[in-house]
């Protein structure tokens, strides 16, 4: 009962790290240190510095050519639990009617900043004590790596498909001048001036359409693969490489290497900003549309339903599916490695509030200010119900615990 309690009391730690956070976030807006343009710029800054720097050092720091077959079951899951969220996310928005960015506030869940928080509260509470195999320094710095590895392939997806989801649920087939642009280059009509065989001239429209479908189908894979070419995918890509080969793996990540007291030193300083700000962002962005909504601005209001789904889904639909599937592959298969540590961490990548990503999604999406506020809106409460998460963590160390006991 103990470790329940404990487990319930570092859930609820974090949660409030987490709102204390987006509190100084909203202070900094309120007292004029950050505005919506520096807001945007460290929104980028964050993403496109401080995240590759985390990704190499901790990704490369726990991989080696001993423990690679450890990540498999990681890169799999990341990619397994994205599809089954898409589909739910998805299908609830269609039966419901819900707005367009209920499927990605359901697919993409804040796989980072809130991650790390929590391991930092149970690494003060020693919630993870029962199940870190003695060494719970040792067991925290894991779980990061596997948390990370998570955490690059989901930032991937979010901005390769996000946009995609918004668009099919809001009825938005993209940009026509970007098409047509595309589609000039496939086909342009022979002038009249040309002497052109009237049989020749009848075959030219199939043959034109079966080249722009072609070019339109290798553009559309090409764009995709565009997509996962960002900086936090090369920071994790660099960090396997360097992880990999014995011996940068040891001047970049062993005590006595010639990197470490400088290079990797100042990596990890400016990858550990990541969270933190990430989350201060939050609070400026809803410092800002409480502004805007005493202005007398229509900044929209967040409607119930697609909230209460989003919530429901987040925060007790989706730990209903993980939980179990990890628990089941832990203690009756052989499928995942000996390591509880990294049984939780599967079962808990899934679960927690949406993505903070989500306004840079918005963002990226071109959405209108009305919407862009409602997400922020929306962000600021699911950050508020946050300590729901406890649960989930609960349930994950009992199961963790209980095939503990089967395995062993």
């Amino acid at each position: 009962m103990s470790s329940i309690l404990t487990a319930f009391v570092g859930s609820l730690e974090a949660a409030a790290s987490v709102l204390l956070t987006v509190f100084y976030g909203t202070l900094a807006g309120y007292l004029g240190l950050v505005n919506d343009k520096s807001a945007v710029n460290l929104s980028k800054l964050a993403v496109k510095l401080f995240m590759p720097c985390l990704l190499f050092v901790n990704v490369g720091s726990g991989i080696s050519t001993e423990t690679i077959l450890k990540y498999t079951p990681i890169i799999i899951w990341s990619f397994g639990y994205n599809i089954i969220s898409i589909i739910l996310g998805t299908t609830a928005t269609k039966i419901f009617n819900l707005p367009g960015w209920v499927t990605p506030a359901i697919t993409f869940n804040n796989s980072t900043s809130l991650p790390l928080l929590l391991l930092q509260s149970f690494a003060a509470s020693g919630a993870l004590t029962s199940i870190s195999g003695g060494d719970l320094s040792d067991a925290i710095s894991r779980a990061e790596s596997y948390f990370l590895i998570n955490a690059a392939i989901s930032n991937t997806l979010t901005f390769s498909l996000g946009p995609t989801l918004l668009k099919v649920n809001t009825g938005d087939d993209g940009d026509p001048s970007i098409e047509r642009e595309h589609s000039d280059l496939i086909y342009v009509e022979p002038s009249e001036e040309e002497d052109v065989p009237e049989d020749s001239r009848e075959g030219v429209p199939l043959i034109a359409h079966r080249r722009k479908s072609r070019s339109s189908w290798a553009h559309s894979i090409l764009y995709f693969l565009y997509q996962f070419w960002n900086a936090p995918f090369l920071g994790a890509c660099l960090g396997v490489f360097v992880g990999l080969i014995s011996p940068l793996h040891y001047h970049f990540f062993d005590k006595d290497g010639i990197f470490v007291a400088w290079l990797t030193v100042s990596l990890s300083n400016v990858g550990n900003l990541f969270a933190s700000t990430q989350v201060i962002i939050v609070g400026v962005k809803l410092q800002s549309t409480y502004v805007k909504m005493r202005e007398g601005q229509d900044s929209g209001s967040v409607p119930v339903t697609p909230t209460v789904c989003v919530l429901f889904a987040r925060f007790a639909v989706i730990p209903a599916i993980s939980i179990p599937i990890i628990y089941a592959l832990a203690a009756k298969t052989h499928l995942l490695s000996d390591d509880p540590i990294l049984w939780f961490c599967l079962m808990m990548m899934p679960v927690g509030p949406t993505a903070l990503r989500l306004t840079a999604l918005a963002d990226v999406s071109k959405a209108d200010e009305q919407e862009k506020m409602v997400v922020a809106k929306f962000l600021a409460l699911s950050y508020l119900v946050t300590p729901l998460i406890s649960l989930a963590a609960v349930a994950s160390l009992k199961a963790c615990e209980m095939a503990q006991i089967r395995v062993g």
